[in-house]
């Protein structure tokens, strides 16, 4: 029989990680993992759950018990800097949804909008005014769930769909401007091919350039970018234009300017200008200051969306156990409704 040290050595190579990633996810020394996989140490109970969650797979096939085991469809994008905690924490939800599906047999609508410039017309946004991300994307996509939770710093946050259901995570630890940012350039990725992906603020492949183009724009279109320059008399962009601006349309200020130096409508030498002292512009303006700074007080762990109500209404009709209902919104971060 095939022992548990080879078998967590051959998920570990099979899914690309290093001892090193491995360990730092399990929150053990590098060391002992090595002892684990050589079957000099055994595996206790709290990290086989965390294994089992990482890899997706059944305790019968870590024990060797069953060769039957379907990898993940993963599409990184991260580099090195991969958060398996982002990992686990997806497979835990996905496990969930399956639950939730086997008992919950209404059909709802969850049919994805095609993926073109003019999805902001079709949904009904104004072109012209701020987006609240949170509330429209649960609004318009019923079978959406979106959960928050610190990830790596590089990491800015997860999509993940199956036939019936979409996720989507974000990085809490990010400020508030780019969790936006975030959610639409998930969006771009809910609505294209990929089932799982993972992103990177330092990965920049083609794929990638085009969610952050979206995202950019979706947010705040070309027109209504020009629109406010017009309205604005902005001859050359100074701070305060640039803070006024993004505060208005909820914008993160790196994006931005990145944005702004990608049109030419500001210099290199102005990049540089305008990558500091942006916070303390905005409160001399009298802006409040959260749109730069993490969620730290209500959505540091927390989530939203359709997850939760199906869990409540299955709990009601005795379809799920409450041991079952409980641990489903510990997943959502949701201690609120389970205390």
């Amino acid at each position: 029989m095939v022992s548990v040290g080879s078998r967590l050595k051959k998920l570990r190579l099979e899914h690309g990680y290093s001892q090193r990633q491995l360990a730092e996810y399990l929150e053990i020394d590098q060391s002992n993992l090595s002892k684990i996989e050589n079957d000099k140490r055994k595996l206790n109970w709290l990290l086989s759950e965390r294994i089992l969650s990482l890899y997706n797979c059944t305790p019968e096939y870590l024990l060797g018990k069953t060769d039957s085991y379907e990898k993940q469809n993963i599409s990184f994008k991260s580099a090195r800097d991969m958060d398996l905690n982002v990992i686990a924490h997806i497979n835990r939800l996905s496990q969930d949804l399956k639950i939730l599906r086997k008992f919950n047999k209404e059909k709802t609508d969850n049919e994805l909008p095609k993926l073109n410039i003019n999805l902001k017309r079709k949904w009904g946004v104004d072109e012209f005014s701020p987006i609240n991300m949170f509330n429209l994307l649960t609004y318009k996509i019923p079978n959406l769930t979106i959960a928050w939770f610190p990830m790596k710093s590089s990491v800015s946050g997860c999509c993940h769909k199956n036939e019936e259901d979409f996720i989507i995570l974000v990085n809490s630890s990010h400020s508030r401007g780019h969790q936006n940012f975030t959610l639409a350039h998930e969006l771009y990725h809910l609505l294209d091919n990929e089932n799982f992906i993972i992103c990177s603020d330092k990965y920049d492949d083609i794929v990638e350039k085009n969610a952050d183009e979206f995202a950019s724009n979706f947010l705040m279109s070309e027109r209504a970018l020009y629109d406010y320059i017009d309205s604005n008399d902005i001859d050359s962009w100074t701070i305060s234009d640039v803070v006024k601006c993004e505060q208005y349309f909820q914008l993160d200020h790196r994006n931005f300017i990145k944005r702004l130096y990608a049109e030419k409508l500001i210099s290199g030498d102005q990049f540089a200008e305008l990558s500091i002292n942006f916070i303390k512009t905005a409160a001399s303006l009298g802006y409040d200051t959260s749109l730069y700074k993490p969620n730290y007080n209500d959505m540091l762990y927390f989530s939203i969306g359709h997850m939760i109500p199906i869990t409540e209404k299955l709990y009601e009709q005795k379809k799920l156990t409450q041991g079952a209902r409980r641990d489903i919104l510990l997943d959502l971060f949701r201690q609120d409704i389970v205390y």
